[in-house]
């Protein structure tokens, strides 16, 4: 039974990988094999792990394929997806992480904005079958993401007071900050936690099972009457 009642809810906005799922190291591994297939050179998956959620894919493809040919680009995109079965196991979602966001969805509204494509990300939720606990879902590959933050805002009606946005990257804390939200900084899933600490998010989570204590504590804080933005 849906027990949601806006005026008495927080809306929820989760960043993807590095927040609810730990890919590092599958996304670093398949960057590394689909570059040198295509470049013929050789790279660390350091290189790739640290630009984790902080830079577009296809800038990333740009800028190590040494290219703006649109062509090659799309050719990486293709070969980048088709190795995604090869490296699926070593993705998993943080410990808790199901329980969490299924219990936060029976009483708040709750969305992802991720830095990837539409139909990645709902590849992903469904791979996951985590699909059912999100409201609403965006996959952009925008320069930022304050605008579908705001564009789930205004779906649902919600104040900047009593919309969070969790993200493990500087570009998660930025966008946030841009659209005029509760920041959230999620350093378990960070490349470089004292540079998202720079950032002085309103509230740092350094384990997963942290989220729901922070969700209670912000409904305390917050305004009790919902006041569109």
């Amino acid at each position: 039974m849906n027990s949601k009642d806006i005026n008495s809810s927080l809306l929820i906005i989760f960043d993807f990988d590095g927040v609810l799922a730990d890919s590092k190291d599958a996304y670093a591994a398949q960057m590394k094999e689909t570059i040198e297939s295509i470049s013929k050179k050789t790279f660390s998956e350091e290189v790739f792990s640290e630009r984790v959620g902080n830079t577009d894919q296809k800038d990333d493809f740009r800028f190590f394929l040494e290219t703006e040919d649109k062509r090659i680009i799309i050719e990486a995109v293709k070969k980048y997806e088709e190795l995604t079965p090869k490296y699926e196991h070593l993705r998993s979602l943080y410990p808790g992480i199901r329980e969490i966001i299924e219990s936060l969805h029976n009483t708040h509204y709750t969305g992802i904005v991720s830095r990837k494509p539409q139909h990645r990300m709902e590849y992903w939720l469904n791979f996951y079958n985590i699909q059912d606990y999100f409201d609403y879902p965006i996959g952009t590959v925008e320069n930022t993401k304050s605008h579908a933050i705001r564009r789930i805002m205004t779906h649902y009606g919600f104040s900047n007071e009593r919309t969070i946005m969790i993200g493990d990257t500087e570009f998660d804390i930025k966008s946030a900050k841009e659209a005029g939200v509760i920041t959230v900084a999620a350093t378990y899933g960070s490349s470089k936690p004292d540079d998202l600490l720079e950032l002085e998010p309103d509230f740092v989570l350094n384990e997963p099972k942290e989220i729901k204590a922070l969700v209670d504590k912000v409904m305390k804080i917050v305004p009790k009457k919902l006041h569109m933005f």
